[in-house]
């Protein structure tokens, strides 16, 4: 038998190595003096020693400027719960911030969605990239949108997207696009829909949170892949912590057993195949 051979690759970036990186919490972004708090906030997100006890310190002091429900304090008590591996704050303080914001919707999303992406959120980060598209349509919101539609499986949503882009950017083809139209055709020829692959790409994520893994950004491994005998949709997701070989075994079992306990039958048997992996795996 041949070795595998890759049909088709996408190799893709979830935004950043450190998902906060150069994040700017003034939701304004206008030329005016930065309170010392944010510049201090900033400085201590770009660093990858966030101990305890400064957390605790920002957050006592993002929490008084969300006390007079200002957008920034939200904004900033958001990033310090994504700092913190504490996903209900993550959520509760951006959606509060979006609710205070009159402006800016656009930026607070994309901020919103940084946060959400060691986690595993793709289908959120989605829609939620949808909307800030809608209120900001410039190409680099329409290609993080196309990008986390593809990440959470929506290939049939891509391929419609890509149309959009092909319009707006003729002459840069965008990196899903030779992987989106394989993919289509992989998932229709065994009738399989974007909710059924979004499905089963979510109880691999929904795994990763309930043992307290987040995923190695920037690369999530997305390919068509066949032998001699068959073709399968490798969806690969690398850990960010160190994680013993054994461990990732047990966490892939756990998968494969809630998959056939929780997926269409035309999912288990049609050759699609999320799995754990360890960072720098080949």
């Amino acid at each position: 038998m041949l070795a595998n051979q890759y049909k088709s690759f996408c190799t893709c970036e979830a935004f950043l190595n450190n998902p906060l990186k150069k994040i700017t919490l003034m939701s304004s972004q206008v030329a005016i003096q930065i309170p010392p708090f944010f510049e201090q906030l900033n400085q201590f997100i770009l660093t990858n020693n966030h101990n305890t006890s400064q957390l605790t310190q920002f957050k006592n002091e993002a929490k008084k400027y969300a006390q007079s429900d200002n957008v920034d304090g939200y904004l900033a008590l958001g990033t310090l719960a994504c700092l913190e591996g504490n996903i209900d704050a993550l959520q509760t303080h951006y959606q509060r911030a979006i609710a205070e914001s009159a402006a800016q919707h656009a930026y607070i999303l994309r901020l919103y969605t940084q946060c959400l992406t060691p986690f595993g959120f793709f289908s959120q980060a989605a829609d939620l990239m949808y909307q800030a598209y809608h209120f900001s349509p410039v190409l680099n919101n329409l290609d993080d949108t196309i990008h986390f539609y593809g990440l959470a499986g929506h290939f049939h949503q891509v391929v419609e997207l890509l149309k959009t882009w092909n319009q707006v950017s003729p002459d840069k083809a965008h990196r899903f696009s030779q992987l989106a139209e394989e993919v289509m055709t992989f998932m229709d020829e065994r009738k399989v829909s974007d909710a059924d692959l979004e499905g089963l790409i979510e109880i691999a994520l929904s795994i990763l949170r309930q043992h307290k893994l987040s995923i190695s950004v920037p690369q999530i491994n997305l390919s068509l892949l066949e032998d001699e005998e068959s073709q399968w949709f490798h969806y690969g997701i690398p850990l960010r912590e160190s994680v013993e070989v054994a461990k990732i075994v047990e966490l892939d079992f756990e998968l494969a057993n809630r998959s056939v306990d929780e997926c269409p039958p035309q999912i288990i048997q049609g050759g699609f195949v999320p799995m754990f992996e360890v960072v720098g795996e080949e």
